[in-house]
């Protein structure tokens, strides 16, 4: 097949937002659309043209892949389950004042600190549109810190043994649950190009 300088620019800005694989498979479609139309027209400019418009445009096509990601899915499920468990801990440190201020300052300060990057992280990979990448390395930041946090939280609680109570019972269950979402999705954001 014969590509084409056009052709060539289009793939190479999908290689900049793409997997390698997919941009594979997009290269071999747009390729042969590119040919079909050299039959058809015989003016390599204009098949080129006809190709890509066909095809799509890059902001399009990347959308789209960012759109149907893995990554950003579990984005969103962690972003959903985040106020849940959220008003569960809460509710809880509320209620059961005592183990709450057992909890040095500087902890509670970093914990929310890690708690406000993973929410960063989580909402840059629910929002980006346009490259691929970024929705994947930032859901697997998120991924991870929500894990780390929520184990930290079991950890604490553990530790301090608080008076057993409902309240608990559903933040507990709630971090184990985000956990378990967030230890599922991170193998398929590690090994996703």
């Amino acid at each position: 097949m014969a590509g084409h300088e056009l052709i060539e620019r289009h793939l190479q800005t999908l290689a900049e937002r793409l997997p390698g694989p997919v941009v594979d498979e997009l290269a071999d479609g747009l390729l042969a659309s590119y040919d079909d139309q050299m039959e058809r027209l015989g003016d390599p400019d204009a098949a080129a043209r006809a190709a890509l418009v066909d095809f799509g445009d890059a902001d399009t096509v990347t959308a789209a892949f960012v759109r149907a990601s893995p990554a950003r899915h579990a984005a969103f499920t962690l972003l959903v389950a985040g106020p849940i468990v959220g008003l569960g801990w809460g509710a809880t440190l509320l209620t059961a004042n005592g183990w709450a201020s057992a909890i040095p300052l500087a902890s509670r300060l970093a914990f929310g600190l890690l708690l406000g990057s993973a929410v960063l992280m989580l909402v840059t990979a629910a929002r980006e549109q346009r490259h691929y990448r970024t929705v994947r390395l930032a859901a697997l930041g998120g991924a991870g810190t929500v894990a780390v946090l929520d184990t930290v939280m079991l950890g604490t609680v553990v530790t301090l043994a608080p008076p057993p109570s409902l309240l608990l019972l559903v933040a507990l269950t709630g971090s184990v649950a985000r956990i378990m979402l967030a230890v599922r999705a991170i193998p398929a954001l590690i090994t996703r190009s």
